[in-house]
């Protein structure tokens, strides 16, 4: 007797037809397959195998349907299909097998859940041999459902921790697996508890179903992991980047500043390339309608050797530094900063405030054509330099394992000509980032930052506290 029968057949469109449906309701859409071969498994009613097929016809429909109404809206919105003759080979070749694969995807689990259904149906005939109808036991009921739900629950957490590291967004994948997972569960207990006394169950049916659907999401599970790995190998980028912070509320003049500068075993590339290309910016006050306009300053940029070892100078003439006062104004929607003259200054006034234009940033960045060992980067990566006296710190926040804090001694130089009320703000800080796509940026990373504030004329050298804090992040091994 073939499976494929006209009542199958009509069956499977209802299911596909109900699936397809269900792929337009967010979030349901997930599990559209698995419902509408659940649908058509019902209805089929005369056994398992009966169920798959009416399930696999509701699959192939649903496929159908969406293929179609997928090229609608494509045309619809764009006047055009998305390829053409101009299209590589290699591209449509990708894409049908994608298509392909989803197709074959949609249709095993929608055979899946068609022989739930049938299960589902067995379990409670609507009329005995005599006509009468089965009382429904809701213990059972109640009690299928609470093992389907917790199913559901540990197998969707454990799928997402799994995937986490490779997809953005892992739940929406681990979703649909731990409904399947849930449902298998909540409909082969039912079966099997209000089966008949005097039947049996076929557990070889059985047995292929499980299979069957472990074999299907480790599949896709197989597929999202390479799909993954694949992304974030591709779209990795390593990058170093040296940034130096100079601040002062007054006016400098003959500054000259030496800082720590990166170095890998006595390579002090990046401290060249800041020497050679560095960029800087200025913070300007952001008060509305300002006329401030920030006198020009020319930095001199080289590195030195010292009695501390090689740092980085930074020289200038005259820091010039003008300062902006203001009073906070608002209405109804939003507030913002208008000038004020300096007369008008009230410091008790706390609508009142001043801001200056001297805080200046110095960057520069690189890549490298390796990934940077950020859980372990001494001996090969750049670190600030001179460093004394380096010791671990329990770390202020987060638990992973390669995560770890340090703090270190190193020095500052700092002379320049300044009231004495100047208060003058002094960092240098290194990061090696690891980043790649994993549906949305993320990475790795080291990070260290020496800083210290300066009060009144510089007088030479400064004892300075660093930080320096490894292995911060997510890792893909």
């Amino acid at each position: 007797m073939s499976l494929l029968t006209r009542k199958t057949i009509q069956n499977g469109v209802i299911g596909g037809v109900v699936g397809s449906a269900l792929g337009f309701v967010p979030l349901v859409l997930l599990v559209a397959p698995l419902l509408g071969g659940g649908v058509a498994g019902y209805l089929e009613r005369d056994d398992t195998k009966g169920g798959l097929v009416a399930g696999a016809v509701a699959g192939v429909v649903m496929a159908a349907l969406s293929t179609v109404v997928t090229g609608v809206i494509l045309f619809t919105r764009f006047g055009e299909l998305p390829f053409g003759p101009e299209t590589p080979l290699a591209g449509l070749g990708i894409a049908a097998l994608l298509s392909l694969a989803a197709t074959i995807g949609q249709v095993l689990v929608a055979s899946i859940g068609g022989a739930f259904g049938s299960l589902l149906a067995g379990a409670h005939p609507s009329k005995d041999a005599a006509g009468e109808g089965h009382e429904r036991n809701w213990s059972v009921v109640v009690g299928s459902l609470v093992a389907g739900i917790l199913t559901f629950a540990v197998v969707t957490v454990v799928v997402a921790v799994v995937l986490e590291a490779f997809i953005w967004l892992s739940l929406l994948v681990a979703l649909p697996i731990g409904f399947v997972a849930g449902a298998g569960v909540a409909v082969l207990g039912y079966r099997y508890v209000t089966r008949a006394p005097d039947s049996s169950v076929n557990w070889r049916g059985v047995g292929i179903g499980v299979v069957a659907v472990v074999v299907v999401f480790a599949l896709l599970l197989g597929g999202v992991y390479a799909l993954g790995q694949q992304r974030a190998e591709q779209s990795e980028q390593s990058t170093y980047e040296y940034q130096v912070t100079i601040a002062t509320n007054q006016t400098l003049t003959n500054a000259t500043f030496y800082v720590p500068v990166p170095e890998t075993n006595g390579d002090a590339e990046l401290g060249e390339r800041f020497v050679e290309d560095v960029q800087y910016s200025r913070e300007t006050p952001a008060i509305r309608g300002s006329d401030v306009t920030p006198a020009r300053v020319n930095f001199t940029y080289e590195l030195v050797d010292t009695e501390h070892g090689r740092m980085l100078a930074i020289s200038a003439d005259r820091i010039e530094v003008q300062r902006a006062y203001y009073r906070e104004v608002e209405n109804e929607t939003m507030g913002w900063r208008e000038p004020i003259p300096e007369s008008q200054y009230d410091p008790s006034n706390p609508s009142m405030g001043v801001v200056d234009d001297g805080t200046f940033t110095f960057s520069v960045t690189a890549t490298s054509e390796e990934s940077i060992d950020t859980a372990a980067p001494f001996g090969t990566e750049p670190l600030l330099t001179p460093q004394f006296n380096r010791t671990g710190v329990e770390c202020r926040y987060g638990q992973q394992e390669r995560h770890r804090c340090f703090e270190y001694d190193t020095r500052v130089y700092a002379t320049y000509g300044a009231p004495e009320d100047t208060t003058v703000y002094v960092s240098a800080q290194l990061d090696g980032r690891n980043e790649w796509v994993a549906g949305e940026w993320t990475g790795n990373e080291y990070r260290e930052w020496a800083h210290t504030e300066l009060l009144g004329p510089g007088q030479g050298w400064y004892f300075v506290q660093g930080e320096l804090e490894v292995g911060s992040g997510r890792y893909r091994d």
